[in-house]
């Protein structure tokens, strides 16, 4: 069995796209790539100068992929802003990641219950956004599902060549065998998911931010204890966008994009000219599309997130188990009719991470009734499929002209 890793969207320019499906690549460098195209705006009258096209890659950065795109002749020094915008996203990454031993999450999660853990002030930033989407969805969006995203194998360490099984509920071929049911059952107990119960705060006397694990965040399994675990894998990314977002708009710039993964977007555009819109297209999720991306979207100075369940997946018996993990069930999305994927336009692209993985542990009135409740914030594209069907829907409540199905086996519905 195989883990496959693959980028969610693409940019179109001319025909050259970024961020094209593929393996994950470990190894942590930066590139300059310059394209010398015109910046032709599909679906756009007119058409817009010709301009030389940058782009600078940053390999490892939260396990992905992350790119710059600049206009050449609009920023004067790169290299420096470069490396300012290289400094920011590792600051992020270190601060929450559950591979760095001084990592705030990671003190989080080796923490006993009623612990006060001091954090640094992008884990507090995060984990109130978190928190605030959690209460959003009624709890769909659920960063303590941490303890089930390390069952069901999608923890870093399970990506390692040299994995080995070192906890009680590690299975030695992880993506040829299923958990075991006890542990699924302890693990979305409604104490250990209580993620509304993580006391957030900022002590002015220590000047420190803070947070407190629940009292009750705690499970016996066998003898063995485990307590709440947080995840910010669906926030990350997002997170990270809008940061480097501010820096280069204080930079000046105002055409091009930043892209972690090809999950979380940050667009730019010029608000002066009329028609400069970005085409973004959705990958296909399903090698039995005929097409490489199954939608297209338009959208400009804004953020998009996308989250699937083709991102990371393994497949036992002909069921895709994936990385979003539901916390109702404690199981991984993607049996039965389900949605398969959901893209947010607008708000910040931290929230739009969690909202789409959010969509993604929706059912279908679930999702219909919460993005419209939340229009006026936000908007959505999502792909449903009907199990019983067997057949797939993307949904939406863009703009009419701002999106389109280019999957011909794919049915179109507009959400009022």
């Amino acid at each position: 069995m195989s883990l496959f890793v693959v980028f969610l969207c693409e940019m179109r320019y001319n025909g050259i796209y970024f961020g094209r499906g593929g393996r994950m690549q470990k190894r942590r460098t930066a590139m300059a790539i310059v394209l010398a195209c015109a910046f032709m705006l599909c679906g756009c009258s007119g058409s817009m100068p010709s301009h030389t096209l940058v782009a600078k890659d940053e390999y490892g950065r939260f396990g992905t992929q992350a790119r710059w795109v600049y206009v050449a002749d609009e920023i004067a020094d790169p290299d420096r802003i470069w490396e300012r915008v290289c400094d920011r996203a590792e600051q992020i990454e270190s601060d929450v990641s559950t591979e760095d031993a001084a990592s705030s999450i990671d003190r989080f999660n080796k923490a006993d219950v009623g612990e006060r853990v001091e954090i640094g002030q992008d884990a507090y930033e995060m984990l109130k956004i978190a928190q605030s989407v959690y209460e959003e969805t009624g709890g769909a969006y659920n960063p303590a599902t941490g303890l089930l995203v390390d069952l069901w194998g999608f923890s870093p360490r399970f990506h390692l060549a040299n994995y080995v099984p070192e906890k009680p509920y590690d299975r030695e071929n992880f993506m040829e065998e299923l958990p075991d049911g006890k542990y699924i059952e302890a693990f979305s107990s409604e104490d250990i998911l209580d993620f509304g119960a993580v006391e957030l705060g900022f002590d002015e006397k220590e000047n420190e931010y803070y947070a407190i694990k629940p009292e009750n965040a705690r499970v016996e399994v066998d003898g063995e204890i485990y307590t709440m675990q947080l995840n910010l894998g669906g926030i990350g990314k997002g997170y990270c966008a809008d940061e480097v977002s501010a820096i280069l708009r204080e930079e000046g710039q105002i055409y091009g994009y930043y892209n972690v993964g090809g999950s979380s977007m940050s667009l730019f555009a010029d608000p002066t000219r009329e028609g400069e819109i970005w085409e973004i297209t959705v990958n296909s999720p399903r090698s039995s599309f005929r097409t490489y991306y199954y939608a297209t979207l338009r959208a400009r100075d804004t953020m998009i997130s996308t989250s699937g369940d083709y991102e990371q997946y393994y497949e036992i018996d002909g069921t895709r188990y994936c990385h979003i993990i539901d916390p109702q069930t404690g199981k991984p999305v993607g049996a039965g009719s389900h949605i398969v994927c959901a893209s947010v336009v607008g708000g910040t692209a931290a929230e739009g991470d969690a909202r789409a993985t959010a969509i993604c542990c929706m059912d279908l009135k679930e999702a219909v009734d919460y993005v419209s409740k939340y229009a006026d914030e936000f908007r959505v594209l999502f792909l449903y499929y009907d199990a019983e069907k067997d057949s797939y829907t993307a949904y939406s409540n863009l703009d009419e002209d701002d999106w389109e199905v280019d999957e011909p086996t794919v049915g179109r519905e507009e959400i009022k």
